[in-house]
């Protein structure tokens, strides 16, 4: 697929360490309860988190123009975390998903009640939080209402073997670009910026979620499991159709696409499943699927390029340097 090595996460974060340091301690509180079984659960969900990104961003754009990261911004870039973490746990249900950064996802352990009510215990800690910081709720519940609606989306396309380029990129936008987009918007918005150009800054981060979600999907064929730390395969399981099936489908021939639409078009047998997995592996499709990831990436770099370009704007070094580099790890990455 062409995809690289990952970066090292600690170069990008070099710039924001004290930031992220106080953010692990206050999720750390976040994720702990006196109730024994609440907190066995807890205990277990924050053991998912991963990379941070989201608030990484939001604290790389708060410092890109000389602002400062105070208790607010961190509050918020974990709000958007724990929204984020929220989102995995019922992901993880509706996949059907068996593993979680080399754990058992919730349901497998405790079952489908207790992993939808942890997910509704995660969000409505999370808005309430976010009414601490003014204008935050407001901002917050757009972009969760947007995830759902993404979600809703996908779930109505399941084995819809016509579905269109424009649809799945529809679907991804609300589903997982839209909180790359809102960290970034508030990033420009805590360090000061103006409305328009806060708003660049979360095209920045919409065109990152958009890669990121596309990398995703071609993990879920290209990626080991033991690398990528979760159930890989499920897309597919669960009828989705994402990038590389679809690139694929329109790749093939008349009698080819036939076969590949009707066998899209119902659960399928493991034989078939299995041939599926090895036309896209060796159709080109993860190529030309990381070639568009490449460009939504490009794009996020344009828009960078811009707003660093601005003559009344005094642009921090190596903080624009990380999120360059926080680009790089969209399209490299391998986990």
């Amino acid at each position: 697929m062409g995809i690289k090595a990952p970066l090292d996460l600690d170069a990008i974060y070099r710039p924001i360490e004290a930031e992220m340091e106080r953010l692990d301690e206050f999720l750390r509180g976040e994720f702990q309860a006196t109730e024994p079984f609440l907190h066995e659960i807890l205990d277990h969900v924050a053991g998912f988190g991963g990379k941070r990104l989201r608030p990484a961003l939001l604290f790389l754009c708060a410092r890109l123009v000389g602002g400062e990261v105070d208790e607010e911004s961190v509050r918020i870039g974990g709000v958007i975390e724990m929204v984020h973490t929220a989102t995995l746990v019922h992901d993880d249900l509706l996949d059907g998903a068996a593993m979680r950064r080399r754990m058992d996802t919730v349901h497998e352990r405790w079952g489908e009640r207790p992993s939808i009510l942890i997910g509704d215990f995660i969000y409505s800690r999370a808005f309430q939080l976010s009414t601490s910081v003014p204008g935050m709720a407001e901002a917050l519940s757009e972009a969760t209402n947007k995830i759902c609606a993404g979600e809703l989306l996908q779930i109505g396309s399941r084995f819809k073997s016509d579905l269109s380029e424009e649809a799945y990129f529809e679907i991804i936008e609300k589903k997982t670009a839209v909180l790359h987009s809102l960290a970034c918007e508030l990033g420009g918005v805590f360090s000061g910026l103006d409305a328009a150009r806060s708003r660049a800054l979360g095209g920045v981060g919409m065109d990152l979620g958009m890669a990121f979600q596309v990398v995703d999907d071609c993990l879920d064929y290209a990626g080991e499991e033991n690398v990528v730390g979760k159930s890989l395969g499920t897309d597919l399981r669960q009828g989705k159709l994402t990038l590389p099936l679809i690139y694929l489908r329109d790749s093939l021939d008349e009698a080819d696409s036939r076969w590949l639409q009707t066998a899209l078009s119902a659960p399928m047998e493991e034989a078939v499943e299995t041939r599926i997995h090895e036309m896209v592996r060796n159709g080109g499709v993860l190529v030309r699927s990381f070639e568009r990831a490449q460009a939504f990436v490009q794009s996020a770099r344009d828009t960078l390029d811009g707003i660093c370009a601005l003559d009344d704007v005094e642009v921090c070094g190596p903080v624009r340097q990380s999120l360059e580099l926080a680009a790089e790890f969209v399209i490299s990455r391998e986990l």
